[in-house]
């Protein structure tokens, strides 16, 4: 998802460093959610969660409703910059477009320039371009080092997020297809719990009688089904066939379980 110099961009180069690939940029999620699914390309790279904005919710319901796998995952530093035509400065904008994300992350800097007036836009590097093209000569992007690059505009300030521990997790996706390349080390499940009373705890029990660590949950509301849940849940081991007792209790426990993907686990960050 995203133009050239996009964040996702950043992070499809970055896992696939080794390989020769070929990039289709999408506009929006759902657009790349149903190429995957129609197998129109071999992967695809989607934001799932950032350390400052939080989760993307919608994109949980996108993998759901259309079956995909995840294959894989990558934590990407996320370095803000505020983008605008050559000679500009801050001082000169008097508006600011950005993914809502993006414009999220930077709210401590925004908040110096009172006369900036914030304006969502769907991609981070789309909205240098469209700066560009457009000739809006008193307005400023939100965007990387590289979209500034490609589009031929100055860099006005770096790194102007609010917290500089910030980064993305970007799953990798791809329509479904039985078996691994290799043994994984992590599984992304969605979990339905009976409605009964301690059902939740009953299953992160499992995960902890069995070894498995958990390392996410996030509650959705289930489509059709008012103040009803699913629980997205990853969880991480260190010998697969104590997941796979996990994952024969949970069917016992639950009311549903589906695999969204098992995979090797990305490095997380440190600093």
């Amino acid at each position: 998802q995203g133009v050239e110099g996009s964040f996702h961009n950043e992070a499809a180069s970055s896992y696939f460093v080794d390989k020769e690939i070929a990039i289709q940029p999408f506009h929006d999620f759902r657009s790349l959610a149903k190429s995957i699914r129609a197998k129109n390309m071999d992967y695809g790279v989607m934001a799932i969660e950032n350390t400052i904005a939080g989760t993307i919710l919608p994109n949980y319901a996108l993998i759901n409703e259309y079956d995909l796998k995840i294959t894989g995952e990558i934590y990407t530093r996320i370095e803000m910059n505020l983008i605008a035509h050559k000679g500009k400065k801050a001082t000169d904008l008097d508006q600011v477009f950005s993914h809502p994300m993006a414009l999220l992350q930077c709210a401590d800097y925004l908040a110096n320039y009172p006369q900036i007036k914030l304006s969502e836009y769907d991609d981070t590097a789309d909205s240098v371009k469209m700066i560009r093209d457009k000739q809006l000569e008193n307005a400023g992007a939100i965007a990387s080092k590289k979209a500034a690059e490609i589009f031929g505009m100055d860099i006005v300030d770096s790194n102007i997020e609010t917290n500089k521990k910030n980064y993305t997790r970007f799953l990798i996706i791809k329509s479904r297809m039985n078996g691994h390349d290799q043994i994984p080390q992590k599984a992304s499940l969605r979990v339905i719990t009976k409605h009964d009373p301690g059902a939740l705890a009953d299953v992160l029990l499992i995960f902890k009688l069995n070894g498995i660590n958990m390392t996410k949950i996030q509650s959705m509301p289930i489509l059709g089904k008012p103040y009803q849940y699913a629980f997205n849940i990853d969880v991480v081991w260190e010998d697969y066939d104590n997941y796979k007792d996990a994952l024969h209790a949970l069917s016992t426990k639950a009311e549903l379980v589906k695999v969204h993907g098992e995979y090797k686990k990305g490095n997380i960050p440190t600093v």
